[in-house]
C-alpha cells in the first residue's frame, strides 16, 4: 500500500500549484539546480532582504570564497548527506535508513559562482516580497545557534567551498530533499508541483 500511495503522490507532482505565478522583470533571480536525485536552490549572497553570510558564516568553509556571488542551499537526511560525499560511497543501508526511518536532517550550503550553474539550472525572477517569503522559509529550517546563526557541523564538507549546518525537521520517503525545495517554492508563490519528492517534479513547471 505504501508503494501505491507514494506512486499516487508522485502523480500529484504533475498537478501544478501557484498557477497565477508570473516572473517579475528585474526581480531577484533565483536558480534551481539538480542532479538525478537532488535539487538545490541558488540565491544571491546579499540583497536588501538578507545577507546569507550573516546566517551561514563563510568561516565555516575551509577555502577562500570571497569571490562567490551566490549560495546553493539544500536540505536532507543528515546521515546520507554527510556519509555519501560521492556516489561510490553510497550504501543500500544508508538509502534505506534515509527513506524508511524518520531521521535527523542538515542543510548543505555551498558558496558558488552562479555563472557555473546557470546553463544547467532553471532561473526565475521573483519580487522582493516573494523572495522574503523564500528566505523566511529557509531560515525556518535552520536549527539556530548563538546570535541566530546556523550551527556548522564540525569536519563535515565535500570540498573547500561548502559546509553542513544543523537543521530542523525529519527526513523520510514522504518528506524528501525535493519536497523541501517544493514547499519553499510554494511559500514564495512560484509555480511548482503539489507534491515534489523527485527533482523532476520540482522543476517541471518552471519556465
Amino acid at each position: 500500500m505504501s508503494v501505491l500511495l507514494f506512486a499516487g503522490l508522485v502523480v500529484a507532482g504533475l498537478i501544478p500549484v501557484n498557477n497565477e505565478f508570473r516572473p517579475t522583470p528585474g526581480g531577484v533571480e533565483v536558480l534551481f539546480i539538480s542532479n538525478d536525485v537532488h535539487a538545490d536552490v541558488l540565491v544571491p549572497i546579499q540583497t536588501d532582504v538578507v545577507d546569507w553570510r550573516e546566517i551561514f558564516p563563510p568561516g565555516a568553509v575551509s577555502g577562500d570564497v570571497s569571490r562567490a556571488t551566490h549560495v546553493a542551499i539544500g536540505w536532507g537526511d543528515k546521515g546520507f548527506y554527510i556519509g555519501t560525499p560521492t556516489w561510490s560511497d553510497l550504501r543500500l543501508s544508508t538509502v534505506g535508513n534515509a527513506l524508511f526511518l524518520p531521521s535527523s536532517t542538515c542543510l548543505h550550503v555551498m558558496y558558488a559562482d552562479a555563472e557555473l550553474y546557470r546553463a544547467g539550472g532553471r532561473s526565475v525572477r521573483i519580487s522582493r516580497e516573494q523572495y522574503a517569503r523564500l528566505v523566511e522559509y529557509i531560515r525556518s529550517s535552520i536549527r539556530p545557534g548563538p546570535e541566530g546563526r546556523a550551527m556548522a557541523i564540525p569536519g563535515a564538507a565535500y570540498g573547500f567551498d561548502d559546509a553542513f549546518f544543523e537543521a530542523r525537521g525529519s527526513y523520510h520517503v514522504f518528506n524528501t530533499c525535493n519536497c523541501w525545495i517544493g514547499r519553499g517554492m510554494q511559500a514564495a508563490g512560484i509555480r511548482t508541483g503539489l507534491f515534489t519528492p523527485l527533482p523532476r517534479t520540482v522543476l517541471w513547471w518552471l519556465p
